[in-house]
């Protein structure tokens, strides 16, 4: 009896959308090391029907690869979009073996398909910034993924993947359409998918300058100058902003980093031996931005994107905790 009581009191405190974070590691890593990345390892192999994914590409994650072909064997429709330019060619180099077991539909061009989520049974959405990759969910980088089972946000997903596998339609192409707002039984998310919604007028604008006692940013690239300048009015304003920025993005020519820095804005740049490699936001203990889209000018209005702007204190004071950790480990001065 007390085992019973104990299983159904832990299902109760199953939230429908969960937050999966990870410190980068010294090394990149074939085995899939991130709790992420079991995750989506567990929700493969628990698939019936369908997996849908759409991903930047694929590299030495064999456990992913798998999982996949697995799932095929025992009756699952596997459908793959891939990112590919114009001769078909994609950046990871494990990609082409997905054409080998799957249908794989690429958008052949030279924007970018930089998409990372899996669309399990028309139940679960499983979504981050974390490449299917070494130094993605092999944990060399920092990343988040998040999952939800919400019908909406995940029919939402379901109708963006489908556009682009079954009427191969991408970037621009792709039918305009604002975001959508919905109530789950433990958030209120927002989803916007690049470039149909402009997530930065629509969505991460309000956001910043909502704010009231702080902003914290880990993200790859940050050269957007609104989405900036916004910030730095937050910051005038007296929110805390801070922005954990990666290494490589900081060298970019066209990054707001200085700027930002110059305006009083606490800017560390990341010294891990990965990357910085999270696309995302925490406000206030109280919202959170998880998705694929880094904070640019092609990844708002040209790359294929997702974007969720997820309120729910819970997972907004995880993140905060998660960026302070992160934080602590940079040394004040690059």
């Amino acid at each position: 009896m007390k085992k019973l009581l104990f299983l159904l009191f832990t299902v109760v405190l199953i939230a429908k959308e969960q937050l999966f974070v990870h410190v980068p590691s010294s090394l990149p890593s074939s085995a899939t090391n991130t709790s992420f990345g079991r995750e989506l390892l567990v929700l493969i192999d628990d698939a019936k029907e369908e997996i849908s994914f759409a991903i930047y590409g694929l590299r030495e994650q064999d456990a992913v690869l798998e999982a996949l072909i697995r799932a095929k064997k025992r009756g699952v429709t596997i459908k793959a979009v891939v990112d590919s330019d114009s001769h078909g060619n994609n950046y990871y180099t494990d990609t082409h073996t997905l054409y080998k077991h799957f249908s794989v539909v690429s958008d052949g061009k030279s924007y970018i398909m930089h998409n990372k989520f899996f669309i399990i049974d028309r139940k679960t959405l499983w979504s981050g910034s974390a490449n299917i990759s070494d130094t993605g969910t092999g944990g060399y980088n920092a990343n988040n993924a998040v999952t939800t089972d919400d019908k909406r946000v995940v029919s939402l997903y379901q109708e963006e993947f489908d556009e682009m596998f079954d009427e191969k339609k991408f970037s621009k192409k792709k039918n305009k359409r604002g975001y959508e707002r919905i109530k789950t039984e433990d958030s209120i998310i927002s989803v916007y998918f690049s470039p149909k919604s402009n997530t930065y007028e629509e969505g991460i604008k309000e956001l910043i300058r909502n704010a009231k006692e702080y902003i914290f940013v880990p993200i790859f690239y940050l050269t957007h100058k609104e989405l900036s300048y916004e910030l730095m009015r937050a910051k005038k304003r007296g929110v805390d902003v801070k922005i954990i920025l990666d290494a490589s993005a900081a060298g970019n020519k066209y990054s707001m980093h200085k700027k930002l820095r110059e305006e009083g804005v606490e800017v560390k740049v990341e010294n891990f031996g990965g990357k910085m490699h999270c696309k995302s936001m925490v406000v206030d203990d109280s919202h959170i931005i998880s998705g694929s889209m880094n904070f640019t000018k092609a990844g708002n209005s040209t790359n294929d994107e997702n974007t969720l702007i997820i309120q729910n204190s819970t997972l907004a004071i995880k993140y905060k905790n998660y960026f302070l950790e992160l934080w602590q480990k940079i040394p004040d001065k690059q």
